[in-house]
């Protein structure tokens, strides 16, 4: 196996950045993924909200060939009218350009997912294929006529995308005038979006702050509760304490994780906990981070990446996390150059942590000896031997066949997870910690069935 491709690129994910451009970043995004800034956003925004006059409103951004919003129109059905707030309907292109670095994966991920998640939400999602063309366009035409519509008719919208998703349109004439205007309206929420901040479907707007797909919906009912705007959270999230205990039956719990990765960083302990309490082997997989192997992301992901993570932190009781000293390019290559001595010396997961720890909740320069050091050190590696690890190569053979392996099974990001029974075959197959909960739920029900 030969060792990955470093990309040193520049732009919103440049490895390039200096001291003091990285220092200065720190002191930003600190501040901005504080809890008191968001504090401070969300009473500015109420304020104005009153000083106009208006209702509170939430604007939806629908992508019509989008699993997630599929499960969102279904969720958003169940509970809007509990909601003293009126729901605005925009059609959306969603994830492109920069902001979809694998176009091809993503339907089939995205549609593999929506049917993992479903059922734990208690929704419906069982597609044949993904959308055609054909099919996409006229429920596109379909759906067109709610854009801008106050209060839509989500019965009608879950009805047509339904509709989609059974492959019931497939075999419709499509009316060039009507798809014309259509296709306007997505171009035109699309741009809208775009100008507000973000890239995706599934998304929900409300008041400054953005919420995707159901996995997000108790951060946007727990703030309309805070405002007397709805009476409960009827989506929160799920647990992710398993009640089960499989300890002796041969499961592993893989996980894919990357020292630059703010996902990884606020999950990391989470996913140690949920394989101690199940007696399930945890086996570390890290692999590079995507913007180190020719993946690029844009400003905008990157800000709302960084924003939404700590919002996932908090709920983890993940402390300090926005303290960020960006390990991008060298600090990630000096930090993967001595994970060859932790998994030697048995303490890879100390060592993953204490580096994530320190990068995104900790600030530590982890570009530098004196903050490395810190990092080994309190992980149980001796710096005297840890540093010597710094010039030697054949570090990355290990992390491009984990990465490899990732994409066989259809994934490319962090962090991703793959449960592997006693006999070797994959159980379940997640990407990202939102999908915790759903492997403890699939964790749980293996006990009842070896009880």
């Amino acid at each position: 196996m030969s060792a990955p491709q470093i990309t040193r690129q520049k732009g919103a994910a440049s490895s390039e950045r200096g001291f003091l451009f990285r220092w200065l970043q720190m002191r930003v995004m600190k501040r901005k993924t504080s809890e008191s800034y968001l504090i401070q956003q969300r009473n500015h925004a109420e304020r104005e909200r009153i000083k106009a006059g208006k209702p509170h409103e939430i604007t939806l951004y629908y992508q019509v060939d989008d699993p997630y919003s599929y499960l969102l129109i279904q969720a958003l059905r169940n509970i809007v009218e509990s909601w003293n707030a009126d729901l605005i309907f925009k059609l959306t292109r969603g994830v492109s350009g920069n902001n979809n670095p694998e176009p091809d994966m993503l339907i089939n991920l995205a549609i593999k997912d929506a049917q993992f998640v479903a059922p734990g939400y208690g929704l419906q999602f069982l597609p044949p294929h993904p959308p055609t063309e054909t099919g996409v366009k006229f429920a596109t035409c379909q759906l067109a006529r709610f854009v801008d519509a106050r209060n839509p008719d989500l019965e009608a919208i879950e009805d047509i995308s339904r509709q989609l998703w059974d492959g019931q349109f497939d075999s419709e004439t499509i009316n060039d005038s009507e798809w014309g205007n259509a296709n306007a309206l997505v171009a035109r929420g699309s741009k809208e979006q775009d100008e507000i901040g973000h890239y995706a479907g599934a998304m929900l707007h409300y008041a400054g702050e953005w919420y995707w797909g159901i996995d997000r919906l108790y951060h946007l009912e727990s703030r309309l509760r805070d405002l007397s705007a709805c009476e409960k959270i009827q989506y929160p999230r799920p647990s992710i304490t398993p009640n089960a205990k499989l300890q002796g039956h041969g499961y592993q719990l893989e996980c894919y994780p990357s020292l630059r990765s703010p996902y990884s960083a606020i999950c990391f302990d989470s996913v140690c906990a949920v394989a101690d309490q199940a007696g399930i082997e945890l086996v570390l997989k890290p692999v590079l981070p995507m913007v180190m192997r020719g993946v690029t992301l844009t400003r905008t992901k990157g800000f709302y990446i960084m924003i939404d993570c700590a919002r996932e932190a908090r709920t983890l009781d993940k402390e300090g996390y926005g303290h960020f000293f960006d390990p991008i390019g060298d600090g990630v290559i000096r930090g993967f150059s001595i994970y060859p001595l932790a998994k030697a010396k048995g303490v890879e997961r100390a060592y993953l942590k204490s580096f994530m720890d320190g990068a995104f909740c900790e600030g530590i320069n982890t570009l530098s000896n004196r903050g490395l050091k810190k990092i080994c050190e309190r992980a149980g590696l001796a710096w005297a031997e840890a540093k010597d690890y710094l010039s030697k190569p054949g570090w990355g053979e290990e992390l491009e066949q984990n990465r490899q392996d990732m994409y066989a099974w259809g994934s490319w990001g962090v962090p991703s997870f793959r449960l592997i029974g006693p006999d070797g075959e994959t159980v379940a197959e997640a990407w990202g910690q939102d999908r915790l909960w759903r492997l403890v739920q699939i964790i749980d029900s293996l006990a009842d069935h070896s009880a």
